[in-house]
């Protein structure tokens, strides 16, 4: 059973990872997929719901937003496996101190700020939306 969740996990982070590479990859060849060009909200959504609007807002931000994190801008330019244990706490405290409509606004304001996560916490994030 602990071998199917390694499993799991692994596979979600490697889906993850790959999903966020070829997303790199079509802005660097300038490829613009049709949602992005056009940032209205979906028909579904009538507006009274708050995740509709904060998906909304921060799909259309440039604005980068701090979540208590301004420590984290030391690690720009850092790759996902440069950084040691005490470091990937860092991101850990961040991360566990977000309420759950908040992780998808955080990991854009760190991809903003062009930091990138330890692999490890990428992992954890993506269990924790794999469990809800």
């Amino acid at each position: 059973m602990k071998a199917l969740l390694i499993l799991l996990v692994a596979t979600a982070g490697i889906v993850l990872l790959a999903s966020y590479i070829g997303q790199l990859w079509r802005r660097k060849k300038g490829i613009v997929e049709e949602e992005e060009s056009n940032p209205e909200p979906m028909g579904d959504c009538c507006g009274a719901h708050e995740i509709c609007e904060v998906d909304l807002l921060n799909k259309m931000s440039e604005e980068i937003i701090y979540y208590e994190d301004e420590d984290l801008d030391a690690y720009k330019n850092f790759e996902e496996n440069d950084y040691n244990d005490e470091q990937i706490d860092e991101f850990r405290d961040v991360l566990y101190s977000l309420k759950e409509k908040e992780i998808e606004g955080w990991i854009r304001s760190l991809e903003l700020r062009k930091i990138e996560m330890p692999s490890v916490i990428k992992s954890e994030l993506v269990f924790m939306l794999v469990k809800h």
